[in-house]
């Protein structure tokens, strides 16, 4: 009796099973790939599970019934073909990706189907004819003529890799070329080495070394995923989009870009940020029919699908807008997730795989999407984005030449009828004299890092003005700064310098903050804040009501005073209900130390309300449009406060307790 060295089989089950223990990782999308290449694992671990058990009971035939041996060796003989033709159906897959559109080719799927069965009717039907395998009265086990028929159907299965590959190698990515390279000549050669050596089992390392290559090349590599959702990095969706590109195949981009995302992640804490990355990236991996999906930015994701027609795009683009007007559910933690969803189809457009990369990223960016939107794209849109270069190239030139200059809107204060400080805005105008639009430079600004550049010019144009007209009537000047400026450790210092550069007393700067900055560390400007403050340096809370208010962050920091922005007052003369909730954080900010100023006041009945609210300081075009600063020390200078003091008479500060005795309030 034939006896057959088994060592070979153990080895190769031992080698996949700790590969798959290191595949299975916990957090991996189950992308199509990804499950076909599962099912390699699992019946590879099969087949060799299964030839062992054979070899054990051939070794024993007269110890168990002969059914039982028929049967285990027909299922072992069925199964070693179907790995085989997994295997090459994920070449197939592999090599599709950038032919016939990433479908799969019908031919190839009923090619290795027809094998299949052909040889599964062969196998079953064997029991009677013989020609596998048979075994004799005594239980010895006999080759049957046609005993190799599953390696001539293995040889078939690699010929038609190899043609598919020799038809379509332009179209087949650089690391697919190097593996279909490999494998066959791998598989070829163990295979030869089983025919010499019949009595050594090679099928179980056969299989291991293809199903190894693959691993090594696809599904461990983790330069080409991202380490979080698991889905194609940047450099993946770069190097498949310019194959796409490079052989002409239409194809439809939907790109999602989450905005403000830190927010989200100061709000609860990274971790849980990380889980809803990962929720919105599992989401995208199990996207149907032929998406690849890609994660390119660390709140940007993609999904790239073949472009047929206007009809199959439209459902795409509505399938994820519709997702993303949902909740997203992680945890113990339910919200919405603000976003940008831009959807751009190419049809053989004159782009560069660059470029298109680059108005993905821009468009997303443009100022009318920052809080979140629909971009579809089209030339519009390229122009905006053309537009937007062209901005930051001024910005960049206008700072080197100094050429910004500022605006000053004067505040009216209700109880002393009269203006008494005002706000320093940041101007800029193109070669050709025509004012830039801030909406449209600032945003491009701080994109390209530019925005502490223009607030530190500004700093130091407010400081002039206030250097040169000294006996102006003026309390106070407000200048915003942006959050790279205040989370810089040298800002103390660097203002303070600039201050006693141009002598100016430090109660006459006012420092105007967003949100955002206070939810990037909380202790951190609490500290910065009190420093500034003890100097006499106060702080507004900038446009109040646009993000992720926090009452119980807010009464902890030293402000002087919280403007709500106009988004909160647009419908007060209109809108019963929005006038009672005005009338009660007004009410709520006195009692909690804080002066309010009511920003974009533009009518009577607008100023009449707030200042029956209570409100201590209007800012709007009812009073004054910004203006040059000459025009504004002559503004302030025919209308001044009735009374000096803004501390002393305000409806709001001596009551809360905030006053030039107690220039730091800092609440805990």
């Amino acid at each position: 009796m034939t006896k057959w060295s088994l060592f070979g089989e153990f080895l190769s089950f031992f080698i996949l099973s700790l590969m798959y223990a290191y595949y299975r990782e916990k957090n991996a999308v189950p992308s199509l790939r990804r499950r076909m290449f599962t099912w390699i694992f699992r019946l590879s671990l099969a087949a060799i599970a299964l030839n062992v058990c054979c070899v054990y009971l051939i070794e024993r035939a007269r110890m168990f019934p002969l059914w039982l041996n028929y049967t285990m060796n027909t299922a072992y003989f069925i199964l070693i073909i179907v790995v085989c033709s997994v295997i090459a159906l994920y070449l197939f897959d592999l090599m599709m990706e950038h032919v016939n559109r990433g479908k799969f080719d019908r031919r190839v799927i009923g090619a290795l189907a027809v094998l299949n069965l052909a040889y599964a009717a062969i196998a079953v039907t064997n029991v009677w004819t013989g020609v596998l395998f048979s075994f004799r009265a005594d239980g010895t086990y006999v080759r049957g003529p046609w005993n190799r028929l599953g390696y001539g159907v293995m040889a078939i299965e690699i010929l038609m890799v190899v043609i598919y590959f020799v038809r379509n190698r332009a179209s087949i990515s650089t690391k697919v070329v190097n593996v279909i390279r490999s494998v066959p000549i791998v598989v070829l050669v163990l295979t030869g080495f089983q025919m010499l050596y019949p009595e050594t089992m090679f099928n179980g390392t056969i299989v291991a070394a293809a199903t190894f290559i693959l691993y090594t090349n696809f599904q461990l590599c983790q330069v080409e995923k991202d380490s979080l959702t698991q889905l194609g990095n940047r450099k993946t969706f770069f190097d498949d989009v310019s194959l796409k590109m490079q052989h002409r195949q239409p194809f439809q981009i939907v790109t999602v870009s989450l905005k403000r995302f830190g927010e989200v992640n100061r709000m609860f804490d990274h971790s849980a940020g990380d889980d809803l990355l990962f929720a919105v990236g599992r989401w995208f991996g199990k996207l149907p029919g032929e998406c690849a999906s890609y994660r390119f930015s660390s709140v940007s994701f993609a999904a790239v699908f073949p472009y047929r027609s206007e009809e199959e795009a439209g459902r795409h683009v509505k399938r994820i807008c519709d997702r993303f007007q949902e909740k997203w559910v992680c945890r113990d933690i339910s919200c919405k997730l603000l976003s940008c969803v831009c959807n751009l189809v190419w049809n053989g457009e004159d782009w560069t795989p660059n470029s298109l990369l680059e108005y993905l990223e821009a468009a997303a960016d443009l100022p009318e999407y920052a809080k979140g939107g629909y971009v579809e794209f089209d030339a519009s849109v390229v122009e905006k984005i053309k537009r937007a270069k062209q901005v930051e190239v001024l910005v960049r030139k206008s700072l080197e030449e100094n050429r910004f200059f500022v605006a000053m809107q004067p505040f009216f204060c209700c109880i002393r009828n009269g203006f008494c400080c005002g706000e320093a805005l940041a101007r800029l105008n193109d070669y050709d004299g025509k004012p830039v639009p801030t909406g449209e430079f600032i945003p491009v600004a701080e994109r390209a890092g530019l925005l502490d550049d223009i607030s530190w010019a500004v700093l130091e144009k407010c400081c002039e003005f206030l250097q040169k007209h000294r006996e102006l009537p003026l309390e106070s000047l407000s200048v915003n700064l942006s959050m790279e400026q205040f989370l810089d450790p040298g800002f103390p210092e660097k203002i303070s310098r600039i201050l006693e550069r141009y002598q100016i007393p430090f109660g006459k700067i006012k420092i105007e903050i967003t949100e955002r900055v206070i939810t990037q560390d909380l202790n951190y400007v609490k500290t910065v804040m009190c420093r500034l403050r003890s100097l006499g340096i106060g702080f507004y809370l900038d446009d109040f009501g646009t993000g992720y208010s926090n009452f119980a962050s807010l009464i902890r920091l030293p402000f002087e005073s919280v403007k709500l922005d106009r988004s909160l007052l647009s419908q007060l003369t209109q809108n019963e209900h929005d006038r009672r909730i005005i009338r009660h954080m007004v009410s709520f900010f006195h009692e909690s130390g804080f002066h309010v100023v009511c920003e974009g006041i533009e009518t009577e009945d607008q100023a009449e309300l707030v200042t029956n609210m209570g409100t201590d300081l209007i800012q709007g075009f009812y009073y004054a449009r910004p203006m040059d600063p000459e025009a504004f020390a002559r503004f302030v200078e025919n209308r001044p406060a009735e009374t000096p003091g803004y501390g002393d008479g305000l409806s709001g500060g001596a009551e809360a307790g905030v006053s030039a005795a107690n220039p730091c309030l800092c609440r805990n």
